[in-house]
């Protein structure tokens, strides 16, 4: 029978030899593997701070936003260009000094004798060089002096609040306002407001339980600390700055986290995840679904406005890159607005007249319009809301 020292010596020799396995596939691995690490194993050969400070922000370049106590968050006023970065490439992004993606200052705005006013989420924001967004464009060929204030990330509310101060600050309303819907504004709306501003860097406030169907408060406390991580690495501590390069340098290490992160269970979606439960197709649920409630009230508050300060309401359906010539996607949406007597122009159809494939419209790897496709719908919107 071994003796409790030869037993222990034992286990000391098992797992010398375990260790030594695992750090020569380790090495091998690191090796032989493409440094832009495995797609299966996201933190493998990555930086991990920066990886979880991207995790935890809303991919804005920071500074570029500021918390609000009513939005919970307002692009800041003021901003020198600085790069936006995408997946398709990167453009510059600036604001004036109504906190707008605009060239036009405050002063400029009240000067002229009437303007246009751009709203809505990033397709109005713009996604592309401002020379070439649907706004500028628009601008350009229509002749119509515009302002344009699209704020990513915003539904309905968050854009209207928006609206009231800035026609404040101009002391009257538009002629004109041009309100862009997308299909996830719904999401927005629901979860409204549910973003603020941490060190420069715009947080969502929420995650999403798809299987209760519920919004999950984020753990803002960590947010805070991978962002303080993702600054400045060395004001972590020892154990999670080892941790950090076992992440970028040891497979094993990966692989073992992920099997105890399944064993956890699936991770929450974004607040977008909301937006999966509504369809806006003909004979559909967006006029009497509970999930479209508050965007319902959303454009509501627009439709009333514009009554009351008798400046006229366009809104423009813009159709997710996967249905870009789908006359049917709106179909529901479209009645719904017919019955609340606001003029509204359906991108679908235009697009689907175009025979323009969506390649030629949207971004390769981003869901968004790309400078070609925004240029084509500035031209249209430029060309068909002052044919008459």
């Amino acid at each position: 029978m071994l003796s409790l020292k030869k037993i222990v010596k034992n286990c000391a020799i098992i797992c010398a030899v375990v260790l030594c396995t695992l750090t020569v596939v380790d090495l091998i691995a690191y090796l032989a593997s493409p440094n832009q690490g495995i797609g299966l194993v996201p933190a493998y050969k990555k930086d991990r701070f920066q990886e979880k400070l991207r995790e935890a922000i809303h991919y804005f370049p920071r500074g570029y936003n500021t918390a609000d106590q009513v939005m919970g968050f307002d692009i800041a006023k003021n901003v020198a260009p600085v790069t936006f970065n995408m997946a398709d490439g990167s453009f510059p992004i600036f604001s004036n000094d109504i906190g707008c993606f605009d060239h036009h200052t405050l002063a400029e705005i009240k000067a002229a004798k009437s303007y246009d006013y751009f709203a809505g989420d990033s397709f109005a924001w713009g996604y592309g060089n401002y020379e070439q967004n649907i706004p500028s464009t628009y601008e350009k060929l229509s002749g119509r002096f515009t302002v344009k204030c699209g704020i990513i990330h915003s539904g309905q509310r968050h854009q209207f609040e928006k609206f009231q101060r800035t026609v404040k600050l101009i002391g009257h309303p538009p002629k004109r306002a041009i309100l862009t819907f997308y299909e996830n504004d719904v999401a927005n709306d629901y979860a409204y407001p549910h973003t603020t501003v941490i060190d420069g860097y715009a947080v969502d406030l929420y995650k999403f339980d798809p299987s209760q169907f519920q919004l999950v408060p984020r753990d803002i406390n960590q947010i805070k600390q991978d962002i303080v991580g993702g600054i400045n690495p060395e004001t972590q501590s020892l154990n999670t700055q080892v941790d950090a390069w076992l992440d970028g340098h040891s497979l094993v290490w990966n692989l073992f986290k992920i099997g105890a992160k399944q064993a956890k269970g699936k991770d929450l979606a974004t607040i977008y995840g909301i937006s999966e439960g509504v369809n806006y197709g003909k004979n559909k649920d967006y006029g009497t679904a509970e999930i479209t409630k508050r965007n319902r009230e959303g454009l509501d508050l627009w439709i009333n406005d514009a009554k009351k300060q008798k400046y006229e309401l366009v809104i423009i359906l813009i159709p997710p890159k996967i249905h870009h010539a789908n006359t049917n996607f709106y179909g529901g949406f479209r009645d719904y607005l017919v019955v609340k007597k606001v003029r509204f122009l359906d991108l679908t159809q235009q697009f689907n007249a175009s025979k323009k494939r969506s390649e030629e419209l949207y971004w390769l790897n981003d869901g968004h319009l790309h400078n070609e496709g925004n240029i084509f719908v500035g031209g249209y919107l430029a060309k068909e809301l002052n044919s008459k």
